[in-house]
């Protein structure tokens, strides 16, 4: 055995040292361009309000210079603000010389990591190293820039804290590793359930660190973003495609076998709402109860916290609602923990069980099919090696000796307390799928290599749209035949038309509105410097929103001779969006000193007045003048309303616990586009059309 763990451990070292880390160190890949430039745009003093927001990202990626060639697409969601505080550091050099630092802290920290478990097990160097190196999510943190290498050395390093009775330290750990990933916050219940109020209290005090930091930093209209509208989503499994088994979670199957989506799930075995909302919020508890139930509040010995420990750690990693291959680069801890008990115990069957479900889950060539049906039940393999490996770490910590003595007092206070929230839960979900149902024939159908369509505008006989796909943003339309993309170098980020012409905004290192005539396929710059174009009914002006530090302001440009453009909004307005009314008035969406959006109307003298509609975007005034559709966010959602400019009414057109965004009037005045996440992912909208005049 001796020489094979050498002869794995030299030819893993090979591997890592001769393709891995050169592989990772040549190129920009997925994750960290996130965080590097939400830490730059903090760094040169952006606005970072909309952080969360994928094409006004995307717009600040290409203003500074990300290539499509090196990072198509990036986004923010769902990490918390505080994650990019890390790189901040970072964030003076280039995103390539940054990632290369990036990796190399990486390795100290993993340095550190095997130091502590040597401490903690005693176990040789070789037996450390190996789980480590035989980590294929390791690799993929390497590679894509991960921060869960980070969040395995505070986790690490608060269970080297604790068992040397330091727990208010640990805890605190734990509470920034939180703020990083919410996941290690839920550590608090294991304190609290080991009756140790010294570590909870260091948990709530790490994580209120994090978050105090992370407001110096963001102010608090990005947190309450945050905590609003990303992370119950977030909490869901439902920020990406949720119905993807390329997840291999309990969320993401139950998805898929029992929710319809007309394009990402067509076939479940059928649909369920009531059901899926049972069992999304069961069978996550059913998995962690046992993990809760089998921590002692008794002292324990310093060899049984380490296996509680690692025990709970797993049961969190089974929960996770949308669990990346990377994440898995948090097993090296409890694999090392279980390791070093079987080998104390001579259970050799054990220890080989452990290890092949190691190999099992980090293994990176399993299939990824999108199965239909109850075939879906196959596409999740390591989903149940996640769960296999859970019940092998609860069976191994229930044998301890005096595995039971102190864990059923309060038991039932537990009980009652997670089936509080089982039904809040529960709740809630129904509510939410309950909002999902009933809209689908309204959906205006696209392609799967779509995964985000915004932004509408009515074309004589197309519709106009701007759609996220793997190689960036394009213009694309859909017409009677089918879903056409305007080819570019550049990423198409709104466009807007008067009925016969086309405006085009395309963003490089400075966005640049195009004129576009679509039957001579003439084409030439109309502004530089320019973003969002919105043109007047006539087609005599050309509203659009110029940039300074991720702050926009509002311009008027001439279509008509010549003219000097003119700026609309004072310094003070952060504009977003805005419409034309017939009388050649503007309407626009702005915050005003930080404060939450609200819609406001800029008159032809120059007169600028709020409009009383709540907090509210995205507006759009009909043809004939009469209405304003906008969308007003309440509870945490965006829905749509319509404000009668006659007889000065309101009313509601949607009230669903999902985003209705970016309405836009067809020449009738009478039906709406506009793009919607309902049954999907946070943002990751869909087209429709519906009359809501009569």
């Amino acid at each position: 055995m001796y020489v094979a763990e050498w002869l794995v451990l030299l030819a893993s070292i090979a591997y890592i040292g001769g393709r891995a880390v050169p592989r990772a160190w040549q190129r920009l890949n997925t994750d960290f361009p996130n965080y590097y430039l939400t830490a730059r745009l903090l760094r040169e003093g952006y606005s970072t309000n909309r952080l969360y927001e994928w094409i006004w990202l995307q717009r600040q990626k290409d203003r500074i210079g990300i290539t499509r060639s090196e990072q198509p697409v990036v986004g923010f969601v769902p990490d918390t603000p505080f994650s990019a505080l890390v790189v901040w550091p970072l964030s003076d050099w280039s995103p390539l010389a940054a990632k290369r630092v990036w990796i190399v802290i990486n390795l100290l920290l993993l340095a550190a990591v095997a130091c502590w478990l040597r401490d903690l097990t005693g176990l040789p160097w070789r037996r450390i190293a190996l789980p480590i190196c035989l980590s294929f999510p390791l690799l993929r943190n390497l590679e894509y820039g991960q921060l869960y290498v980070l969040v395995l050395f505070l986790i690490t390093a608060a269970l080297w804290l604790y068992v040397r009775r330091r727990p208010l330290l640990a805890g605190i750990l734990l509470g920034i590793a939180g703020g990083l990933k919410i996941f290690p916050a839920i550590f608090l219940l294991f304190f609290l359930r080991k009756r140790d109020l010294r570590a909870a209290g260091g948990v709530v005090s790490g994580a209120a660190l994090s978050v105090a930091a992370s407001l110096l930093a963001f102010g608090l209209q990005l947190h309450r973003t945050y905590v609003t509208q990303v992370l119950p989503w977030a909490l869901r499994g439902e920020i990406l495609n949720p119905y993807s088994p390329t997840w291999n979670s309990l969320s993401s199957l139950l998805h898929r076998l029992l929710l319809f989506e007309p394009e990402w799930n067509p076939y479940p075995v059928l649909h369920a709402p009531a059901l899926f909302a049972v069992l999304q919020a069961l069978l996550p508890m059913l998995v962690l109860a046992p993990a809760l139930y089998l921590v002692s509040s008794r002292d324990r010995d310093v060899r049984c916290i380490q296996l509680e420990w690692s025990t709970f750690l797993v049961g969190l990693l089974a929960i996770s609602t949308m669990p990346a291959s990377y994440h898995f680069v948090l097993l090296i801890l409890p694999v090392t923990i279980l390791g070093d008990a079987y080998l104390r115990e001579r259970d050799y069957p054990s220890l080989a069980l452990l290890l092949l479900l190691y190999i099992a889950i980090c293994f990176p060539a399993w299939p990824r099919g999108s199965a239909d049906g109850w075939w879906a039940l196959t596409a999740v393999p390591r989903l149940y090696f996640v769960l296999l490996f859970c019940a092998l770490a609860y069976i191994t910590l229930s044998r301890q000796e005096n595995a039971t003595t102190g864990r059923r007092a309060g038991w039932s206070i537990w009980i009652a307390a997670l089936s509080l929230v089982l039904l809040v839960q529960i709740t809630w979900t129904v509510r939410r799928q309950h909002a999902d149902d009933g809209n689908h024939h309204t959906r205006i159908a696209t392609t799967l290599d779509i995964f985000l369509a915004t932004e509408p505008i009515s074309l004589d006989d197309e519709i106009g749209f701007i759609g996220m796909r793997t190689g960036g943003y394009f213009a694309g339309r859909i017409g009677s035949s089918g879903v056409q993309f305007d080819a570019g170098s550049a990423d198409q980020l709104s466009q807007s038309s008067d009925g016969q012409t086309i405006w085009v905004e395309e963003t490089a290192t400075t966005p640049k509105i195009f004129r576009v005539t679509p039957n001579s396929h003439t084409r030439s710059m109309e502004v530089s410097d320019a973003e969002l174009p919105i043109v007047s009914r006539d087609g005599r002006w050309l509203a659009y929103l110029r940039s300074n530090r991720g702050r926009s302001t509002l311009w008027r440009h001439s279509l008509i001779g010549l003219g000097i453009d003119l700026a609309i909004t004072p310094p003070q307005f952060d504009v977003e969006e805005m419409t034309w009314r017939p009388d050649g008035s503007l309407i626009f969406a702005a915050m005003q000193h930080e404060g939450p959006s609200k819609l406001y109307i800029a008159a032809q003298d120059g007169t600028i007045r709020p409009i009383d509609s709540g907090e509210a975007r995205y507006p759009a005034a009909s043809p004939d003048g009469r209405w304003l559709a906008y969308s007003r966010l309440e509870r945490g959602v965006w829905n749509l309303w319509m404000r009668d400019w006659r007889a000065g009414a309101t009313r509601r057109l949607t009230n669903e616990a999902c985003n209705t965004i970016s309405p836009a009037w067809q020449s009738d005045s009478k039906t709406l586009l506009y793009a919607s996440d309902c049954g999907r992912a946070l943002w990751f909208t869909a087209l429709y059309r519906q009359q809501v005049v009569r």
